[in-house]
Protein backbone atom coordinates (compact mmCIF):
# COMPACT_ATOMS: atom_id res chain seq x y z
CA UNK A 1 0.00 0.00 0.00
CA UNK A 2 1.41 3.66 -0.90
CA UNK A 3 2.72 5.66 1.80
CA UNK A 4 1.15 8.61 0.52
CA UNK A 5 -2.36 9.23 0.74
CA UNK A 6 -4.43 11.80 -0.38
CA UNK A 7 -6.95 13.23 2.78
CA UNK A 8 -10.31 13.28 3.25
CA UNK A 9 -11.22 15.07 6.60
CA UNK A 10 -14.30 13.56 8.74
CA UNK A 11 -16.06 14.49 11.93
CA UNK A 12 -15.51 10.84 13.36
CA UNK A 13 -12.61 8.35 13.83
CA UNK A 14 -12.12 5.65 11.12
CA UNK A 15 -11.47 2.01 12.32
CA UNK A 16 -9.53 -0.46 10.31
CA UNK A 17 -12.73 -2.77 9.45
CA UNK A 18 -15.50 0.10 9.98
CA UNK A 19 -17.94 0.12 7.12
CA UNK A 20 -19.35 3.93 7.48
CA UNK A 21 -20.89 6.58 4.83
CA UNK A 22 -19.87 10.17 5.12
CA UNK A 23 -21.01 13.28 3.95
CA UNK A 24 -18.64 14.94 1.19
CA UNK A 25 -19.35 19.03 1.48
CA UNK A 26 -16.40 20.88 1.02
CA UNK A 27 -14.52 21.65 -1.90
CA UNK A 28 -11.22 19.45 -0.87
CA UNK A 29 -13.03 16.52 -0.31
CA UNK A 30 -14.95 16.30 -3.73
CA UNK A 31 -11.58 16.81 -5.07
CA UNK A 32 -10.33 13.72 -3.63
CA UNK A 33 -13.01 11.16 -4.90
CA UNK A 34 -12.68 13.20 -8.39
CA UNK A 35 -9.04 12.41 -8.48
CA UNK A 36 -9.29 9.06 -7.44
CA UNK A 37 -12.32 8.24 -9.65
CA UNK A 38 -10.57 10.16 -12.67
CA UNK A 39 -6.67 7.94 -11.66
CA UNK A 40 -8.62 4.53 -11.89
CA UNK A 41 -7.81 1.71 -9.67
CA UNK A 42 -8.64 0.92 -6.00
CA UNK A 43 -10.29 4.35 -4.26
CA UNK A 44 -7.79 4.71 -1.09
CA UNK A 45 -7.95 7.49 0.48
CA UNK A 46 -6.51 8.52 4.00
CA UNK A 47 -9.52 9.51 6.72
CA UNK A 48 -8.44 11.92 9.25
CA UNK A 49 -11.05 12.76 11.96
CA UNK A 50 -11.18 17.49 12.49
CA UNK A 51 -10.23 18.11 16.44
CA UNK A 52 -11.51 21.54 15.85
CA UNK A 53 -12.48 23.89 13.08
CA UNK A 54 -14.63 26.65 11.90
CA UNK A 55 -15.78 28.61 8.71
CA UNK A 56 -14.33 32.16 7.19
CA UNK A 57 -16.24 33.04 4.46
CA UNK A 58 -16.03 30.76 1.54
CA UNK A 59 -12.95 29.06 3.75
CA UNK A 60 -12.82 26.23 6.18
CA UNK A 61 -10.35 26.36 8.86
CA UNK A 62 -9.68 22.45 10.59
CA UNK A 63 -7.04 21.63 12.93
CA UNK A 64 -6.83 17.71 12.53
CA UNK A 65 -5.30 14.95 15.30
CA UNK A 66 -2.49 13.24 13.50
CA UNK A 67 -3.37 9.76 13.30
CA UNK A 68 -5.63 8.62 11.28
CA UNK A 69 -6.75 5.29 8.88
CA UNK A 70 -6.70 4.57 5.32
CA UNK A 71 -9.66 3.55 3.73
CA UNK A 72 -11.01 2.44 0.86
CA UNK A 73 -14.06 4.06 -1.09
CA UNK A 74 -16.41 1.33 -1.78
CA UNK A 75 -20.24 3.56 -2.80
CA UNK A 76 -20.47 7.29 -4.04
CA UNK A 77 -23.21 9.28 -4.37
CA UNK A 78 -23.79 11.95 -6.63
CA UNK A 79 -25.67 14.98 -6.63
CA UNK A 80 -27.65 14.73 -10.06
CA UNK A 81 -27.17 18.96 -10.15
CA UNK A 82 -23.61 19.08 -10.76
CA UNK A 83 -22.66 15.73 -10.90
CA UNK A 84 -20.33 15.70 -7.82
CA UNK A 85 -20.00 13.26 -4.55
CA UNK A 86 -22.31 14.22 -1.70
CA UNK A 87 -21.54 11.07 -0.11
CA UNK A 88 -19.61 8.23 0.05
CA UNK A 89 -19.28 4.79 1.58
CA UNK A 90 -15.82 3.98 3.68
CA UNK A 91 -13.86 1.05 4.42
CA UNK A 92 -11.47 1.46 7.17
CA UNK A 93 -7.99 -0.66 6.30
CA UNK A 94 -4.77 0.54 8.37
CA UNK A 95 -3.87 3.38 10.78
CA UNK A 96 -1.06 5.79 10.14
CA UNK A 97 0.55 8.43 11.42
CA UNK A 98 0.72 11.58 9.53
CA UNK A 99 4.58 12.47 9.27
CA UNK A 100 4.43 15.03 6.27
CA UNK A 101 1.43 17.22 5.33
CA UNK A 102 1.79 18.55 1.25
CA UNK A 103 -0.97 21.82 1.46
CA UNK A 104 0.19 22.56 -2.22
CA UNK A 105 -2.73 21.31 -4.13
CA UNK A 106 -6.23 21.31 -4.50
CA UNK A 107 -6.33 19.16 -1.42
CA UNK A 108 -4.26 18.00 1.70
CA UNK A 109 -2.05 15.15 0.83
CA UNK A 110 0.29 13.24 3.67
CA UNK A 111 3.47 11.02 3.81
CA UNK A 112 2.28 8.26 6.15
CA UNK A 113 4.41 6.32 8.34
CA UNK A 114 2.01 2.33 8.90
CA UNK A 115 1.54 1.88 12.50
CA UNK A 116 1.51 -2.17 13.51
CA UNK A 117 -1.14 -3.75 15.19
CA UNK A 118 0.95 -5.51 17.72
CA UNK A 119 -0.95 -7.66 20.59
CA UNK A 120 0.58 -6.12 23.78
CA UNK A 121 1.10 -8.65 26.64
CA UNK A 122 -1.97 -10.32 27.58
CA UNK A 123 -4.35 -9.50 24.28
CA UNK A 124 -6.41 -12.63 25.17
CA UNK A 125 -7.31 -12.46 29.22
CA UNK A 126 -7.48 -8.59 28.35
CA UNK A 127 -10.13 -9.30 25.49
CA UNK A 128 -12.21 -11.90 27.72
CA UNK A 129 -12.77 -9.03 30.53
CA UNK A 130 -13.48 -6.38 27.95
CA UNK A 131 -15.98 -9.00 26.23
CA UNK A 132 -17.85 -9.67 29.42
CA UNK A 133 -17.81 -5.59 30.27
CA UNK A 134 -19.53 -4.62 26.50
CA UNK A 135 -22.04 -7.72 27.08
CA UNK A 136 -22.69 -5.55 29.97
CA UNK A 137 -22.74 -2.88 28.48
CA UNK A 138 -24.99 -3.62 25.53
CA UNK A 139 -27.60 -5.38 28.03
CA UNK A 140 -27.63 -1.83 30.37
CA UNK A 141 -28.61 0.14 26.75
CA UNK A 142 -31.20 -2.40 25.63
CA UNK A 143 -32.76 -2.11 28.99
CA UNK A 144 -33.25 1.40 28.64
CA UNK A 145 -34.30 2.14 24.96
CA UNK A 146 -35.13 0.68 21.83
CA UNK A 147 -33.62 -0.91 19.75
CA UNK A 148 -30.54 -1.01 21.99
CA UNK A 149 -27.56 -2.44 21.25
CA UNK A 150 -27.43 -5.57 19.03
CA UNK A 151 -24.20 -7.56 19.37
CA UNK A 152 -25.17 -9.94 17.36
CA UNK A 153 -21.66 -12.41 16.17
CA UNK A 154 -18.31 -11.04 17.88
CA UNK A 155 -15.35 -12.20 16.78
CA UNK A 156 -12.80 -14.34 18.04
CA UNK A 157 -9.64 -12.39 17.66
CA UNK A 158 -8.68 -9.65 19.70
CA UNK A 159 -7.79 -7.26 17.32
CA UNK A 160 -10.85 -7.08 15.45
CA UNK A 161 -13.00 -7.36 18.47
CA UNK A 162 -11.38 -4.30 19.88
CA UNK A 163 -12.21 -2.24 16.91
CA UNK A 164 -15.86 -3.53 16.73
CA UNK A 165 -16.22 -2.23 20.64
CA UNK A 166 -14.36 0.92 19.90
CA UNK A 167 -16.28 1.52 16.78
CA UNK A 168 -19.53 0.45 18.54
CA UNK A 169 -19.76 2.46 21.84
CA UNK A 170 -21.32 5.95 21.92
CA UNK A 171 -18.11 8.08 22.68
CA UNK A 172 -16.60 11.26 22.12
CA UNK A 173 -14.27 12.01 19.86
CA UNK A 174 -11.09 12.40 21.96
CA UNK A 175 -12.43 8.85 23.43
CA UNK A 176 -12.58 7.20 20.31
CA UNK A 177 -9.26 8.67 18.61
CA UNK A 178 -7.21 7.88 21.76
CA UNK A 179 -8.41 4.05 20.97
CA UNK A 180 -7.24 4.80 17.41
CA UNK A 181 -4.24 5.91 18.39
CA UNK A 182 -3.45 3.18 21.28
CA UNK A 183 -0.12 1.16 20.72
CA UNK A 184 -1.33 -2.43 21.21
CA UNK A 185 -4.31 -4.11 21.08
CA UNK A 186 -4.21 -4.92 25.05
CA UNK A 187 -3.86 -1.70 25.51
CA UNK A 188 -6.85 -0.77 23.48
CA UNK A 189 -9.03 -3.29 24.98
CA UNK A 190 -7.76 -1.95 28.18
CA UNK A 191 -9.35 1.70 27.81
CA UNK A 192 -11.80 -0.09 26.78
CA UNK A 193 -12.50 -1.44 30.09
CA UNK A 194 -12.34 1.56 31.92
CA UNK A 195 -14.48 3.15 29.39
CA UNK A 196 -16.97 0.89 29.26
CA UNK A 197 -17.11 1.41 33.31
CA UNK A 198 -17.31 5.04 33.36
CA UNK A 199 -20.47 4.68 30.88
CA UNK A 200 -22.35 1.74 33.06
CA UNK A 201 -21.70 3.78 36.12
CA UNK A 202 -23.52 7.04 34.30
CA UNK A 203 -25.99 4.80 33.15
CA UNK A 204 -26.93 3.13 36.74
CA UNK A 205 -27.10 7.29 37.64
CA UNK A 206 -29.13 8.57 34.93
CA UNK A 207 -30.61 6.13 32.26
CA UNK A 208 -30.88 8.35 29.59
CA UNK A 209 -28.76 7.13 26.75
CA UNK A 210 -29.86 7.43 22.85
CA UNK A 211 -31.07 4.14 21.26
CA UNK A 212 -28.03 2.83 18.87
CA UNK A 213 -27.23 -0.25 16.73
CA UNK A 214 -24.04 -1.71 15.84
CA UNK A 215 -22.37 -0.30 13.14
CA UNK A 216 -21.97 -2.13 10.18
CA UNK A 217 -18.72 -4.39 10.25
CA UNK A 218 -16.62 -6.04 7.77
CA UNK A 219 -13.29 -8.47 7.01
CA UNK A 220 -10.20 -6.33 8.13
CA UNK A 221 -8.05 -5.91 4.92
CA UNK A 222 -5.05 -8.29 4.82
CA UNK A 223 -2.95 -5.54 4.26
Amino acid sequence: MDSRLPLLTVDTVIFPGLVVSIPVTDVQGRAVVRDLVENGGELICGALAVRDGYELGERVFRSLYGTGCSATISEIAVDADDEGPIEVTLTGNRRFKVTELDGTGDYLVADVEWLPDDLGDDPLGTATVALERFRRYAAAVSEISRPGLHLGDLPDDPGTLSYLMSAAMKLMTPDRQKLLEAEDVTTRLAQLVGLIDTELSAIAALPSLPATDLISWSALSPN
